[in-house]
C-alpha cells in the first residue's frame, strides 16, 4: 500500500511547498484547505498520516485532529504550526491525539524524519492490533514470539496446553518448550505456509504452524496430537515410535526397491471415551492395538505416533493394488475380531498412504507426506484409502498462502466492491443491489470469494475485511444518493464472526457517523446457518442492528435449517431464497409448490422475498407469477464494478434482464 499523507492548511503556498517535498520523497499526497474538506478527503482515502496546521478558520487543528482520531483511530496525526502555538498544542500531545509537533518554518530533513517515524508508528500499531485480535479471538493455542524467539505473550489455550501461567511463559525461549534445534526452529519460523510436528519435554506431540508474522513478532499456533493421559502411555509400549519408524524407512529406501507406508488413524476414540468412560474406551483401544499388531505381521511393521495414529510400513507392497489389498485385509481382521468380542462399537479409520520413492525419497519426507495426507482427509466422509497427492498438499499450502496474504489485503488496497442489481418483479425496474467483495492479488490474480471468504472467516481476517466492506458500501450509497441515482437500497453481507465481536455494533455506528449514510439505505444479510446456531443470541444481535435503522435479510435460505417457523422470533425484513432451490423450477412442480408456499408464508409474516440465481426467462416469469418480490441473478445482471453498474443504471429502461 502506498504511504498516503493528508496535508491540511489554509495557506495555499504552504500546501504547495509541502506537497512538492513529499511527492519527491515517494509519498502519495492529498491536500485540504480546511477541516471540513479534510474530513471529506478522509472519507474517500485511507491516509495513514495526517499533518494539520493549528490555526485555521471555522475548525481549528485541535478540533480537526480530535475528530480524525475518533473516526479513524489508526491514523497518526501531526501538528505543523508556529512555535507560538506550542502551549496550545501541548494538550493534544499529552492526550495522544497528536504524535508530534512540527514547527514552521521547517527543515526538510527533520520534517521527513518525523514523517518516517509517524509511518513506523502506524505500522507498529496496526501489527499490534492484528496480533491482539488474534490472541483474544483466534481459534486454538497461540504464542507470540519476538524475532529472537522469546515468548512475549500467550493466550489461555496455550497456557492450558503447556500447563503454565502467562507469567511462566513470558520471557522464556520458544525452544525451552519444544524439541527444536536452531536449524529446525529457523526453518520453521521462516516457512509461514508450513507446519511441523514436535515433542515437548514431557513427551507430548504437538503440531506447530505460523499463524501470523510481521517485522516485530510471530504468532505460532499449536495443538496437541497426543493426549497427556491418552491410551498411548498405557497400551502402546510394545509398538515402534517415531524414531524407529524413521530408521525403518531409511533402511527400506537404502534397498532401492518400491514399498509403501500408510497412516491409519482411529478417529472416533473420543466418542467412545464420551460414551463408555476413558477406562473402558482405553481397554477397547488396547484390543485394537493387539489386533493391528497381529494383523500387520504378514505385511510389515506397526508403530504408534500420537492421537490414535498408527504408521504401517509395507515393504512387500510395490504397487497400489497390493497396498489396497493388504490394508483391506488388515482392517477387515480388526472389525471381524471386534465383532467376535460382541462389541456394538465400530471403529472408524482415516487411512492414507505413500508409495516410495515416488511420494518421497527420504524417510522424513515420506513420513511428513503420509501424515499431511492423513490430516487433510481426517474429516472426509469417504471411507476409501487416500494416496498422498502433491496437488492436494499444494492446495493446502495455497490456502495457507491466501490466509497470510489476507492479513494485508485491506492495507494494500487489493479489495474492490462489485454490485449486482436486483429486479423488482412488480415494477420490472431495478429496485436495489447487493455489494459483493472482489480480491485482486498482484500474484494470485482474481481470487474467488468462494475460496478466500471461508479462509478469512476461519482465520479471523473477516473482521477487518467486513468493516472495510461496510465502510465502502456506505460511501457508495452516500455518493449515489448525492448523484440522485434511482436506487432505494444496497445489501451488504455480514459474517456471523463479525456480529459475535463485542464492539461490532459500535464499529458500525462509527462508520455510519463517519460516512453520513442513511441507515435505511442498507440491508444487512446474514446466513441462515449462523442464526440457527443460537436463536436467542441471534435475536438479540439482530435487534441491536435493527435499532440502527437498517433492514435485516436472511441469506442462503434453503441450504440449512430451511424452516419459516423461526422467522416470527427474529426481526427479519427480507428472505433470500438460495439458487439451489430453483435450479429445476421450470420442470419440477414440487419445486414450484415449495417456492410458492415460501413466498405466501413469508408475506404473511410481512417479510419480503428475494430469489437469487435466476438465469432463465422462464424462471423469472414463474417467480413473478408466484408473487416473489425481487429477482437477482445473471439473467438480471452480472456483478460489475461501480462505474459500469452506474452506467447501466442510467441507461434507458435500466436493467431488465436482457444483458
Amino acid at each position: 500500500m502506498p504511504n498516503k499523507i493528508l496535508l491540511v492548511d489554509d495557506e495555499v503556498s504552504i500546501l504547495k511547498a509541502l506537497e512538492r517535498l513529499l511527492i519527491r520523497s515517494g509519498y502519495r499526497v492529498f491536500t485540504a484547505a480546511s477541516g471540513a474538506e479534510a474530513l471529506q478527503v478522509l472519507q474517500q482515502n485511507n491516509c495513514q498520516v495526517v499533518i494539520s496546521d493549528y490555526r485555521m478558520p471555522e475548525m481549528t487543528g485541535a478540533e480537526l485532529l480530535a475528530r480524525v482520531k475518533r473516526l479513524y483511530p489508526e491514523s497518526v496525526c501531526l501538528v505543523l504550526s508556529g512555535f507560538s502555538d506550542f502551549q496550545s498544542v501541548l494538550q493534544l500531545l499529552n492526550s495522544g491525539t497528536a504524535f508530534r509537533f512540527l514547527q514552521k518554518p521547517w527543515e526538510d530533513d527533520h520534517l521527513l524524519a518525523e514523517i518516517a517515524a509517524a509511518f513506523q508508528l502506524y505500522r507498529h500499531q496496526r501489527s499490534e492490533r492484528v496480533r491482539n485480535q488474534l490472541l483474544i479471538a483466534g481459534n486454538g493455542a497461540l504464542l507470540e514470539l519476538s524475532p529472537e524467539a522469546v515468548i512475549l505473550r500467550s493466550n489461555g489455550a496455550a497456557q492450558q496446553l503447556l500447563g503454565q501461567t502467562a507469567g511462566g511463559l513470558s520471557g522464556t525461549l520458544f525452544e525451552q518448550w519444544f524439541h527444536l534445534n536452531d536449524n529446525q526452529q529457523q526453518a520453521f519460523l521462516q516457512d509461514i505456509h508450513g507446519s511441523m510436528d514436535v515433542q515437548t519435554r514431557s513427551g507430548e506431540t504437538f503440531e506447530l504452524h505460523v499463524q501470523y508474522q510481521d517485522a516485530e513478532a510471530t504468532l505460532v499456533g499449536f495443538k496437541r496430537l497426543q493426549q497427556q493421559d491418552g491410551p498411548a502411555a498405557i497400551y502402546t509400549s510394545g509398538l515402534m515410535d517415531q524414531h524407529a519408524v524413521l530408521q525403518k524407512l531409511d533402511s527400506l529406501l537404502a534397498q532401492q526397491r518400491p514399498f509403501a507406508v500408510a497412516a491409519v488413524r482411529l478417529k472416533n476414540f473420543s466418542d467412545w471415551a464420551d460414551m463408555l468412560g476413558f477406562a473402558e474406551a482405553g481397554q477397547l483401544f488396547e484390543t485394537i492395538c493387539q489386533i493391528l499388531m497381529q494383523a500387520c505381521r504378514p505385511y510389515g511393521s506397526l508403530a504408534y505416533l500420537a492421537n490414535e495414529l498408527f504408521i504401517l510400513t509395507l515393504p512387500d507392497a510395490p504397487d497400489e493394488v497390493t497396498v489396497h489389498r493388504q490394508l483391506t485385509d488388515l482392517l477387515h481382521k480388526v472389525r471381524t475380531q471386534l465383532e467376535h468380542q460382541a462389541t456394538a462399537l465400530r471403529p472408524q479409520f482415516t487411512v492414507s498412504y505413500c508409495m516410495a520413492p515416488e511420494d518421497g525419497d527420504s524417510a522424513k519426507g515420506l513420513l511428513n507426506n503420509v501424515l499431511t495426507s492423513n490430516r487433510i482427509h481426517l474429516h472426509s466422509p469417504h471411507a476409501f484409502f487416500m494416496r498422498f497427492s502433491a496437488g492436494v498438499a499444494d492446495k493446502k499450502r495455497q490456502q495457507l498462502r491466501i490466509s497470510d496474504a489476507l492479513y494485508s489485503a485491506v492495507e494494500r488496497e487489493q479489495f474492490e466492491l462489485y454490485y449486482q442489481a436486483k429486479l423488482d418483479l412488480h415494477s420490472n425496474m431495478i429496485d436495489s443491489c447487493e455489494a459483493l467483495l472482489r480480491w485482486r492479488h498482484p500474484e494470485l490474480g482474481m481470487v474467488s470469494p468462494a475460496l478466500f471468504i471461508p479462509i478469512a472467516e476461519h482465520d479471523g481476517q473477516i473482521i477487518e475485511i467486513g468493516l472495510w466492506v461496510m465502510r465502502q458500501a456506505c460511501l457508495s450509497a452516500v455518493r449515489w444518493r448525492e448523484q440522485q441515482q434511482p436506487l432505494a437500497r444496497m445489501a451488504v453481507n455480514i459474517s456471523g464472526a463479525q456480529l459475535a465481536q463485542a464492539d461490532f455494533i459500535a464499529q458500525v455506528q462509527r462508520i455510519f457517523a463517519e460516512t453520513g449514510v442513511d441507515p435505511s439505505m442498507l440491508e444487512l444479510e446474514l446466513t441462515e446457518s449462523w442464526m440457527m446456531q443460537d436463536l436467542t443470541q441471534s435475536a438479540q444481535a439482530l435487534q441491536a442492528l435493527k435499532a440502527l435503522g437498517v433492514r435485516i435479510a436472511i441469506d442462503d435460505f434453503g441450504t440449512g435449517y430451511s424452516s419459516l417457523a423461526y422467522l416470527s422470533r427474529l426481526p427479519v425484513d427480507v428472505l433470500k431464497i438460495d439458487r439451489s432451490l430453483i435450479q429445476d423450477l421450470e420442470a419440477n412442480i414440487n419445486t414450484q409448490s415449495l417456492v410458492s408456499n415460501i413466498c405466501r408464508m413469508a408475506h404473511a409474516l410481512q417479510v419480503e422475498v428475494v430469489v437469487e440465481g435466476v438465469e432463465t426467462a422462464e424462471q423469472l416469469q414463474l417467480l413473478r407469477d408466484m408473487g416473489c418480490d425481487l429477482a437477482q441473478g445473471y439473467l438480471v445482471a452480472r456483478p460489475v464494478a461501480e462505474t459500469e453498474f452506474l452506467q447501466k443504471l442510467r441507461a434507458p429502461g435500466q436493467i431488465t434482464g436482457a444483458d
